[in-house]
């Protein structure tokens, strides 16, 4: 049956600000109406393969349409083109030109066809509204609800023609007329036009073109934004597969220090900032990491599906660098500043500003050697201590240098001051998602292994965790363990409300000023502990931890270490946090996806389960508290690793430990500094 909607499409590929969009977005994409079909075409390479998806609107109930997810690039050419067919009810022969983030396209002989057909290109279909100060890209008016205030705004019409807004307060998109309106404006059918979605994405993770031109064309210094698509073709299917979670930016492999970390479901546009500051000078290697939370809840060992994008080498070059930026403030009122300078013999100037931009202190001295370590004690020119962090939660700061008469100057990062509130004992929280459901381990040995680190905390603090005694109705929540469902063994009893709960209340645990200690035991990725974002988890922590272990694939190589304060990827030894003034802190987790799950289905006494966890899963956490618990051998958490994984046979080929990473302090003992008086 022939499908005929009324009106012209407009496309919103790169204006989809807030929808539950799972992929993110080619560039170049142009789209015409050669009616009744809609043409999309954008720039390919041959080799490369594409998903198409169309959603009538942007409504909430309206969800995305794949029109086709293992389209071949044109072979021969460097453009693709993609028709849908028998969309467009118009009249016969015409060509309408449409519009692309406030830009005319057209496809193929667009000049010609733009002659012939100029009347028909006036016609409204989907105006374009911009901010006048060029802030915001081009969006489609339709996504702005009726009583939104347009002052500042410019609407753009499909003829390519602009207007200030006069009327203030958009109304019915579908009703609005020009300043100067045609006859065809109040066109027959009674209605507006109606607009239609698309986007295009590489299956596959890409840095664009674009930014790929200005990352290896030259060498790059101060803040670079670096643009990036991402698609999951499903090859078994006919849709994308997988929910976006999160994509994360890496530099040599390791995840930027200077965050890159973009939670789903981004803002556009989809790209990184690389303060090349944050890098030594010379050569290095980037690379976004995109991850897609997997439908098929059955592979237990991929719950998330990650993908990367090729290798691109860039060169860096500041005058005025800092590698080794330390964004804390010291408990013991220290605000220390590490920059570098080309420069080994200069005079170098540290400017400390408050937030409302008053100067606060002047540092100083000479850079022989091109280092520069500059120490603040917190107390500005009029002697007024601003330890107080309610006051002063942020320090600016701008680093100047002077050498052979020429004159550097670049903005440090900010520092962060937290309150000094560390408990007499910090306690610990621990969490596990309840998996053993689904998969059996023999002798419970897993589920021994996490009490053991509930019981081994419960000696130096004590521990937050919460599980509901028989009979009891829990309807506040539970950590110990959080509910968690799969699709091949649904549980009527386990709803959405009820894993929301369980969030709520870890969260809870996590937000109190006497947790300092945290270890999670199940599912993850580079951005999620379960399913709650490090955003999330950033604004819930407000105080800084000693001790994280997430025990989930992919959780040290986003944003998890810096949601509770601890600043990866180095590791630093303890020399370094006397001189910063920092509490020394530890966040382990993993670097990849790792095996904890093998075997396939498996009965047991009458219970199925989806695999096995083979002990060397659960033996590696005995070991570890064995080595690390100052009862026993009390070695530093590095070392207790390293003898913890020794002698332990791969899971499913794979030596799992050897992806275990250490952010922050290498060798921390279990309770050390963990006492508000401690020193270091």
């Amino acid at each position: 049956m022939k499908t005929i909607r009324r009106g012209i499409f407009a496309t919103a590929v790169s204006l989809l600000l807030a929808s539950s969009v799972q992929t993110f977005p080619i560039e170049g994409l142009k789209l015409s109406v050669h009616c009744p079909d809609v043409w999309l075409s954008w720039p390919s390479v041959e080799g490369e393969t594409y998903i198409v998806q169309y959603r009538p609107d942007v409504s909430t109930n309206s969800t995305w349409v794949t029109l086709t997810n293992s389209l071949p690039a044109e072979s021969g050419t460097n453009i693709t083109l993609f028709v849908h067919s028998n969309q467009v009810d118009c009249p016969t022969g015409q060509i309408f030109g449409m519009m692309m983030s406030g830009v005319r396209t057209g496809s193929g002989d667009a000049s010609s066809q733009d002659k012939k057909s100029k009347r028909a290109e006036s016609k409204p279909a989907c105006p374009m509204v911009v901010r006048k100060d060029g802030s915001l890209p081009p969006v489609p008016l339709g996504l702005y609800p009726p009583g939104f205030h347009l002052s500042g705004y410019i609407v753009i019409w499909p003829d390519g023609s602009s207007d200030e807004w006069t009327k203030g307060i958009a109304a019915n998109y579908e009703k609005m007329q020009r300043n100067d309106p045609q006859p065809e404006d109040s066109g027959g059918g009674g209605g507006g036009p109606a607009c239609g979605f698309y986007h295009v994405v590489k299956d596959g993770v890409k840095i664009l073109g674009s930014s790929l031109t200005n990352l290896t064309n030259g060498i790059l210094s101060g803040t670079v934004n670096i643009g990036f698509e991402a698609g999951n073709a499903d090859p078994a299917g006919t849709d994308v597969k997988g929910t976006l979670s999160c994509a994360v930016f890496l530099v040599d492999g390791e995840k930027y220090a200077g965050g890159g970390v973009l939670s789903a479901p981004p803002g556009y546009p989809w790209q990184f900032a690389l303060d090349t500051g944050f890098l030594e000078n010379g050569d290095h290697t980037i690379q976004v990491q995109v991850s897609w939370k997997n439908p098929d809840s059955t592979d237990n060992n991929h719950q998330y599906l990650t993908r990367w994008s090729d290798v691109v080498t860039i060169t860096v070059s500041n005058e005025v660098y800092y590698p080794q930026w330390e964004s804390e403030v010291g408990e013991m009122d220290i605000a220390a500043f590490f920059v570098q300078t080309v420069h080994t013999d200069a005079f170098w100037q540290i400017t400390i500003t408050d937030t409302n931009g008053a100067t606060l202190k002047t540092l100083s001295g000479y850079a022989t050697n091109g280092v520069i370590e500059a120490y603040w004690g917190l107390v500005d020119t009029n002697g007024v201590a601003r330890t107080n962090a309610d006051v002063d939660p942020v320090f600016n700061s701008v680093t100047r240098v002077q050498a052979s008469g020429h004159t550097a100057t670049k903005p440090n990062p900010p520092k962060i001051q937290r309150k000094k509130d560390w408990p007499d004992h910090g306690k610990w929280v621990i969490a596990y998602q309840d998996y053993f459901k689904f998969e059996y381990s023999a002798g419970n040995a897993q589920q021994g292994a996490i009490n053991a680190f509930a019981n081994t905390s419960a000696k130096y603090a004590g521990y937050y965790l919460y599980y509901p005694q028989p009979g009891q109705t829990n309807d506040i929540g539970q950590t110990y363990p959080m509910r968690y469902q799969k699709t091949n063994h649904l549980d009527t009893n386990i709803t959405s409300a009820a894993i929301f709960l369980d969030e709520q209340m870890l969260r809870q645990f996590l937000s109190r000023t006497n947790s300092r200690n945290f270890y999670y035991d199940g599912h993850g990725d580079a951005d999620h502990i379960a399913d709650i974002p490090s955003f999330l988890l950033n604004a819930t922590i407000q105080h800084r931890y000693r001790f994280v272990f997430v025990n989930a694939c992919n959780s040290a190589s986003g944003g998890l270490d810096k949601a509770f304060k601890i600043n990866g990827p180095k590791r630093f030894d303890l020399g370094y946090y006397h001189k910063c003034g920092i509490r020394p802190a530890a966040f382990l987790g993993y670097t990849a996806d790792v095996n904890y799950a093998i075997g396939g289905p498996i009965r047991v006494n009458g219970v199925d389960y989806d695999d096995t966890i083979p002990w060397q899963v659960p033996g590696f956490i005995s070991n570890l508290l064995f080595f690390w618990d100052a009862d026993t051998m009390g070695y530093g958490i590095l070392s207790s690793i390293d003898n913890a994984k020794s002698g332990l046979p791969s899971v499913g080929g794979q030596y799992r430990e050897d992806f275990l990473a250490v952010h922050g302090y290498f060798n921390l003992h279990i309770d050390e500094v963990n006492h508000r008086h401690d020193t270091w």
